[in-house]
């Protein structure tokens, strides 16, 4: 993984522009530091810099191309000790931005510390011992960073790494109309990519399969934590919003996604949300435990069937995370609501 995201951070070309962007950079480091080695644009293609240090503080406020979106900083005593890793990276825009270089924090812009936040995340996961589940969470980090900040050009730096483990709806946001890196040469296989999914994703909207848009849900039954069965229709059709989570304990992108689940439940739940999760586990303990972690106070239902579910088998789920959202009819009024796109599309109904 690390090989992969060295490569590509190499292969990424920078948009030539006239413009300029006036960037304001202030902050500490260890008081015996002399410079701060800075790189414009982690892959170095923007060319390098240093500013002087007196008493532990450093000031860098100039002029940068537009195509210079990124700025690493690490202090000549973090090199000498062989601390490369504990670089920090912030964007390169014009809000004011205060670094820390004795502990790593960053506080500006929201992009700036989101791509500080997820680059560190991304260098830990490279020590995993796990590699499987580190890059599914490396992964995760990133998504989450890119859909928060598609108004930056925070996306080049890591959509051109995992656009393949996005969803069409998450690539649609992603490239909206007028973004700042829309026509930028790192992301053209992204969108090349979001061009070939196209129709397969609209043909999956229109199908007649018991999840299409909509459909009215398909009943099944299942039991609950306690054993008993029960049914889908005890809460779908009963004139409040339902939306049906299909998830599994042993799925890191599921357990990644459900503070989002948890904050939108909390959220909305009092106004008429109510969410049934259905679990493609397979150990009864595991489900149970996770369920208790996370603290997900709503409905859990499983035939702890794992890929042999009736919820995978009824509803054509073939990929965890997925949903489906029911208007207070039972009607499915859409699918796979991730992220800030469940947030958004809850707010446009409880009127938020």
């Amino acid at each position: 993984m690390k090989r992969d995201i060295i490569t590509i951070l190499l292969a990424l070309v920078s948009v030539a522009s006239q413009a300029q962007t006036k960037v304001n950079i202030h902050g500490i480091c260890e008081p015996d530091a002399k410079y701060i080695g800075i790189c414009k644009n982690m892959d170095g293609s923007g060319g390098a810099d240093s500013v002087s240090v007196r008493d532990g503080k450093w000031e860098y406020m100039k002029e940068l191309p537009a195509d210079v979106y990124t700025l690493s900083f690490i202090s000549d005593v973090m090199e000498k000790q062989d601390k490369k890793d504990d670089f920090i990276t912030v964007m390169a825009d014009s809000i004011p931005t205060e670094i820390d270089l004795t502990t790593g924090t960053v506080k500006g812009s929201k992009a700036s510390e989101a791509m500080n936040a997820t680059w560190k995340g991304l260098l830990a996961s490279m020590k995993s011992d796990n590699q499987q589940a580190a890059k599914l969470a490396a992964v995760q980090q990133m998504r989450k960073a890119v859909l928060d900040n598609t108004d930056s050009m925070l996306p080049v730096v890591f959509v051109p790494m995992m656009y393949k483990g996005l969803t069409y709806p998450e690539l649609q946001k992603i490239f909206r109309p007028g973004a700042p890196y829309e026509n930028h040469p790192a992301m053209k296989e992204a969108k090349e990519h979001m061009s070939q999914m196209q129709e397969e994703y609209q043909k999956e909207r229109q199908s007649q399969t018991a999840r299409a848009i909509g459909n009215k849900f398909t009943d099944i039954a299942m039991n609950d934590t306690t054993g008993r069965e029960r049914r889908l229709s005890e809460w779908c059709g009963k004139g409040r919003y339902v939306l049906i989570d299909f998830w599994a304990s042993w799925c890191g992108p599921c357990r990644a996604e459900m503070p989002n689940v948890t904050a939108c439940y909390e959220k909305y739940h009092a106004k008429g949300l109510d969410i049934v999760a259905i679990s493609f586990d397979t150990n009864k303990e595991a489900w149970l435990r996770a369920i208790n972690t996370m603290e997900m106070p709503w409905v859990h239902l499983s035939d702890l069937a794992g890929w042999n579910s009736l919820g995978a088998k009824t509803y054509d789920i073939k990929g965890i995370p997925a949903n489906i959202l029911l208007d207070g009819e039972g009607n499915i009024i859409d699918i796979d609501l991730r992220d800030n796109m469940l947030e958004e599309k809850l707010a446009e109904i409880f009127g938020e």
